[in-house]
C-alpha cells in the first residue's frame, strides 16, 4: 500500500515518531469511516532492533554494509497492496532512499519520506543517556553526523518530504477527537492520496526465469564494472559521467546509456567486490518479478556511488 522512509541524525528520536506513526495509522485504518480500500490495510515498523541488528555494526563499514542489506530485503518481503511499510531508520545515504523509492514504484505502491530534524547536539546527549547495550561510541556518533546526506523535496526519491522537529506535537496527539499533529495529516494525504506514479524504464520488471535473470545481473553488472573502469582509464573521475554499456542478445541489440557520479579513483578489486555484494542482495528480487536490464545498471550505479564516497 504505501512506503514511509524515516531519515535522520543516530538518537534523533526517530523509533519514538515512527511507533507514535505507527499507532496513529492503526488507530485511523480502524475507524469506522476509514475508505473499504484501506480497511484490510496492516502497517509494519522494520528497524534495527526489528532484524537484531547491534548498533555496533555502524563502528565498520565493512559489517555495516550486510546490515543496510538486511533492512532492504525486509522491506522488499513485506512491501505490498496491504502493507504501510515504516522504515525506522537512519536513511542517511541518498542512494539507499533511491533504492527503496525504486522499489515502491517498482509495485505500484504511494511513498513519503520523514525527516526527523534533530540537533546534532541533542543527539549526543541522548545517545548518552542510552543503556549500553543500544548507545553509539562517540566516534561513531560524529561519523554518521559528518556524513549524513540531509533529505530534500527537490529529490524525486525524497518527495513528499515531511519535516518533524524534535519538540513538535506527538504524531498521534489528538484533542476532541481532532488530530493535533498537521505534519500526520501531511503524511495521511500522501500515502493515501498522493500521485501514484507509473514506473518507468528504471523500475520496470520483467518476468523471466532464474537461469535469464542471474544472467542479465550477471551480465549487466559486469558491463557497468567495464565502463566505469574505460572512463577512469581515459580521464579522473570527477563528477557525474556518463556510461555506455553494449547491446546484449537480450537487450534486442540496442545500447544502454547511464551516467554516474563518482568523485575520486576506484580500483578493480573494490568495483569486483562491490559487484558480487550487489548480486548478492538483488539476486532474489521481487519475489519472481525480476528487474529489468535497465533497472539493474541503474540500481548498480546508485550503489556504487553509495558505497564509493
Amino acid at each position: 500500500m504505501a512506503l514511509v522512509t524515516i531519515s535522520g541524525f543516530p538518537c534523533a528520536g526517530k523509533t519514538t515518531r515512527a511507533r507514535q506513526l505507527e499507532n496513529h495509522l492503526s488507530a485511523r485504518l480502524s475507524q469506522p469511516d476509514c475508505p473499504a480500500h484501506l480497511v484490510k490495510a496492516k502497517v509494519l515498523v522494520i528497524n534495527d532492533e526489528s532484524l537484531s541488528l547491534s548498533k555496533a555494526v555502524y563502528d565498520d563499514g565493512r559489517a555495516e554494509k550486510p546490515a543496510r542489506a538486511s533492512l532492504f530485503s525486509a522491506v522488499q518481503r513485506h512491501l505490498g497492496p496491504d502493507c504501510i511499510v515504516i522504515v525506522d531508520a537512519m536513511n542517511y545515504i541518498k542512494g539507499s532512499r533511491y533504492q527503496m523509492y525504486c522499489q515502491a514504484r517498482e509495485i505500484q505502491v504511494r511513498n513519503c519520506t520523514i525527516f526527523v530534524a534533530t540537533s546534532p547536539e541533542r543527539c549526543r546527549e541522548w545517545n548518552s543517556n542510552r543503556p549500553d547495550d543500544s548507545r553509539y561510541s562517540d566516534v561513531t556518533l560524529d561519523n554518521l553526523i559528518s556524513r549524513f546526506e540531509e533529505p530534500s523535496s527537490s529529490a524525486r526519491w525524497d518527495s513528499p518530504l515531511i519535516t518533524v522537529a524534535s519538540d513538535d506535537v506527538p504524531l498521534d496527539s489528538s484533542s476532541e477527537g481532532n488530530f493535533v499533529s498537521k505534519e500526520v495529516e501531511a503524511i495521511w494525504q500522501a500515502l493515501t492520496n498522493s500521485e501514484l506514479k507509473p514506473p518507468n524504464l528504471a523500475t520496470q520488471v520483467v518476468q523471466t526465469s532464474s537461469t535469464s535473470y542471474l544472467t542479465i545481473l550477471e551480465s549487466t553488472t559486469s558491463n557497468v564494472v567495464s565502463a566505469v573502469v574505460s572512463a577512469q582509464s581515459l580521464s579522473p573521475l570527477s563528477g557525474p559521467t556518463p556510461l555506455l554499456l553494449p547491446s546484449t542478445p537480450a537487450s534486442g541489440g540496442s545500447e544502454l546509456r547511464i551516467t554516474i557520479d563518482l568523485r575520486k579513483p576506484v580500483s578493480m578489486p573494490q568495483l569486483q567486490r562491490l559487484k558480487r555484494q550487489f548480486v548478492t542482495m538483488n539476486k532474489g528480487a521481487g519475489g519472481g518479478l525480476e528487474l529489468a536490464r535497465e533497472r539493474v545498471a541503474d540500481l548498480f550505479a546508485k550503489y556504487l556511488e553509495s558505497q564509493l564516497r
